[in-house]
């Protein structure tokens, strides 16, 4: 999956602009961790768009 397909998914399913923005925020985070330690940063990217895609549903 891709980061766009990500952030489409996130988008499809929430609609709190916070929560939009915490996610991005989360994605800051952990894609410097993932930089950091050598790590996948686009599965590290998706993951955090999509950690709490479910929230209000």
């Amino acid at each position: 999956m891709t980061r766009d397909q990500a952030w489409q998914i996130l988008c499809e399913f929430t609609q709190s602009e916070s929560l939009r923005k915490h996610a991005l925020a989360v994605e800051t985070c952990v894609v410097a961790y993932a930089r950091k330690l050598g790590e996948d940063e686009t599965k590290w990217s998706v993951t955090a768009l999509l950690h709490d895609f479910d929230w209000e549903i």
